[in-house]
């Protein structure tokens, strides 16, 4: 499968990169004094190229350019620059002109020992720079591991007193509620007083829980009327309760432990060395 042509690069566009493909351009169609043209400001009288990849590429095409210019001098000195980044760079024969992979080999063959040179100190930073690594992750490790774990308790007093339990809004009305405590108490005072009043009604005009058949209706009205206000009263009862002590007072108290709690099951040390809180409850009355 053939491979895709390459971008062309636009003229107007000068970065290092797009310099590169024009000079690879003038290389392939054996335009090669254009190539050098192109590539050497590249590369002299500083790298303009940051990859090493690109870095690579622009020294080989040089060379290659040099050397079918007939200027062998030029060649050999790219070559060179090529085996000290890469001790072990090639031509690729199926590729590039064998004449070129040959001289290329020639240059390979009569520096073989400062190649072999090149090659030891390489291996030698790679080796440097894994022990550093490794060293780095060992003290990071370490650190961890040395972290000292703080244990934190957070105390949540709640105050409560005897008027959160008592009825009409006394409780909100006491924490300064006053919308709240003036809805529950008009609702509890009129439903108690209705449902009262209705009860006291029924009980007085029938005593012994008989009535005529022509006050069925109005006994049955009575009735519901003091059973369902009753239980409206109730529920307005429970509802302030249950609001006097979702509102009542708390203060929370954050204090460091000697010690992990005992309901904390034991974790290695390395696991996290973040502070640990946690949770307690108490009433206060």
């Amino acid at each position: 499968m053939s491979r895709p042509p390459s971008p062309v690069p636009s003229p107007t566009d000068q970065s290092p990169e797009a310099r590169l493909q024009r000079g690879k351009l003038a290389y392939q169609r054996g335009d090669y004094a254009a190539a050098v043209l192109t590539l050497r400001p590249l590369l002299y009288p500083q790298t303009l190229l940051a990859q090493e990849d690109q870095l690579i590429l622009a020294h080989k095409l040089l060379a290659l350019s040099y050397f079918f210019e007939h200027d062998e001098p030029g060649a050999e000195q790219e070559f060179n620059l090529l085996l000290s980044l890469r001790p072990d760079f090639a031509l690729d024969q199926l590729v590039d002109p064998l004449k070129a992979v040959a001289f290329l080999d020639e240059i390979r063959r009569r520096n073989e020992q400062r190649l072999e040179e090149i090659r030891r100190q390489q291996e030698e930073e790679q080796r440097q720079k894994a022990e550093a690594e490794a060293l780095q992750k060992r003290a990071e490790q370490l650190a961890q591991k040395q972290a000292k774990r703080v244990y934190y308790e957070r105390v949540v007093h709640r105050k409560l007193s005897p008027l959160q339990f008592v009825p009409f809004g006394v409780p909100q009305l006491a924490d300064g509620r006053i919308a709240a405590g003036t809805i529950f108490l008009i609702g509890e005072a009129l439903t108690g007083a209705a449902s009262a009043g209705t009860w006291l009604t029924v009980r007085l005009r029938y005593p012994d829980n008989t009535f005529p058949a022509r006050e069925y209706q109005a006994a049955q009205a009575l009735t519901g009327t003091y059973l369902g206000t009753g239980s409206a009263f109730w529920v307005l009862v429970l509802a302030g309760l249950v609001d006097a002590l979702w509102h009542a007072r708390t203060s929370i108290e954050i204090r460091e432990l000697a010690e992990p709690p005992k309901e904390l099951a034991p974790t290695p040390p390395e696991a996290s060395s973040a502070p640990a809180i946690t949770p307690a409850l108490s009433l206060a009355f």
